[in-house]
């Protein structure tokens, strides 16, 4: 159990919705990166994708994409051939999913109007807060260079194992709070979790109103049916996202727990997307990424894992991070991939200058293997402007962006302090905002 993030949870309480749910970690596989008493294991739920690169470095350079449509659901490969997961049907329960079709390369999805470079944060906690106090903390946060922002959402936090019972985090809020972001003018990426609670590497808890399910398909089904719907209503509300997360630190994979009250697993779930069945896992991250493009094909799509660095020279990191996304490209096109980058999970906590230096080697390594997917920061904390340093610097621009984790709240675990702080209804900056200072200056061509 990580205590750290579980005191905070409770000192936001009152502020933020925290509302006493588990803490989740952004942290790396098992260890310190799993909380509330859930470990890496439960069948399923420790990182096991090294070894399970069959197909080599399918499609990964160059040339055509099957992620260069722009018409559609954006998942079409040359004439019409569905790349990956095949034959999937999304209506009702029928449908398996097949193995049959063409290798996707990801990428070349039209521009989504989001910024050139996210420079941005996760403040999914202040998302309860009145409006006006939020208006407040996105004027602060602009002023610094800040332009975009990282909401996660879950599918029903009031669940028997959810996030908070009063429903924050929840579809609604996320409109609530992603409207009046765009309406600031600012860049929204919405963060699937696909669980009722955290989802984590020690845990991917399957939501309970999907514990009936029985097969695959049927569960790939419930994943386009939510996502389609959550687009949909997230436009209609004036809070259409720049980009979307087809899940979070899947590293494990995807809807894999059964889990308890307090979020953590009890057991595995009969049907799963573990990256001990990839065909299973990859029927799922199409069925997320359909789900967007068949509503709007200029959302980016991405996926998240937690291995952006590690304690050494990022080499392991790099080929696990490799391995993973070269399977999820033959069953779908994504346009980028982000990676957890904490300097104490996925860096060296007691050197910014060597954590740069992993960080250059996994996320160099992923612009190089991948060229046509832009590579981000989806979590980070500590080493502020190293890791920005590193995403930005990719080459052609294929750095897409950076949020730093929870702006608000201090954790000397995660972010080694937040970037603001709050008394009543005003936020004021704290000193590492002034980091972003020297940022906007210094990235303004991008921003």
């Amino acid at each position: 159990m990580n205590t750290t993030r579980l005191s905070h949870c409770a000192l936001l309480l009152l502020i933020a919705g925290c509302g006493g749910g588990s803490a989740a970690s952004p942290g790396d596989d098992g260890g310190a990166g799993s909380i509330g008493g859930s470990s890496a294991g439960g069948g399923g739920g420790s990182v096991g994708v090294a070894g399970s690169t069959s197909g080599g470095d399918a499609a990964t350079s160059g040339g055509a994409s099957a992620g260069s449509s722009s018409g559609g659901s954006g998942a079409s490969a040359g004439a019409g051939a569905e790349p990956g997961a095949g034959g999937m049907s999304y209506a009702g329960t029928g449908g398996t999913a097949g193995t049959g079709g063409t290798p996707a390369t990801g990428g070349s999805s039209p521009g989504s109007g989001g910024p050139d470079y996210w420079l941005g944060v996760d403040i999914s906690f202040p998302e309860t807060q009145p409006e006006a106090t939020r208006a407040n903390l996105l004027t602060l946060l602009k002023a610094h260079g800040i332009n975009s922002v990282r909401l996660r959402t879950f599918v029903d936090p009031t669940a028997a194992d959810g996030y908070n019972k009063s429903g924050a985090c929840d579809l609604a809020h996320t409109i609530d709070f992603g409207k009046q972001i765009k309406a600031a003018g600012m860049g929204l990426l919405v963060d699937f979790h696909y669980s009722d609670n955290w989802a984590d590497p020690g845990k991917q808890c399957v939501p309970v109103k999907w514990q009936s399910l029985s097969t695959i398909a049927q569960l790939a089904s419930a994943v386009h049916d939510y996502t389609k719907d959550a687009i949909t209503q997230l436009i209609a509300g004036g809070a259409r996202p720049d980009m979307v997360q087809i899940g979070n630190e899947t590293t494990p994979g995807m809807l894999i727990h059964r889990c308890d009250s307090g979020g953590s697993p009890t057991g595995t779930n009969p049907v799963n997307g573990s990256t001990s069945n990839w065909a299973n896992l990859g029927a799922l991250l199409k069925a997320g990424v359909d789900g967007v493009k068949e509503v709007d094909p200029k959302i980016l799509t991405s996926f998240h894992i937690a291995k952006g660095g590690d304690h050494t020279d990022g080499q392991a990191a790099l080929s696990t991070s490799v391995s993973w996304l070269t399977n999820a490209l033959k069953y779908t096109p994504v346009d980028a991939f982000g990676e957890s980058c904490y300097q104490t999970y996925q860096g060296d906590k007691s050197s910014a200058s060597h954590s740069k230096m992993i960080w250059e080697t996994v996320e160099g390594g992923l612009a190089s293997k991948f060229p046509n997917i832009k590579i981000f920061a989806a979590e980070y904390g500590g080493a502020i402007r190293e890791i920005n340093d590193v995403i930005y610097g990719l080459p052609n621009k294929s750095g897409l962006g950076t949020f730093f984790w929870e702006a608000t709240m201090a954790s000397s675990s995660w972010n080694n302090g937040a970037l603001v702080h709050q008394s009543g209804s005003t936020y004021t900056a704290d000193a590492q905002l002034s980091l972003y200072d020297t940022m906007k200056t210094d990235y303004a061509s991008r921003l």
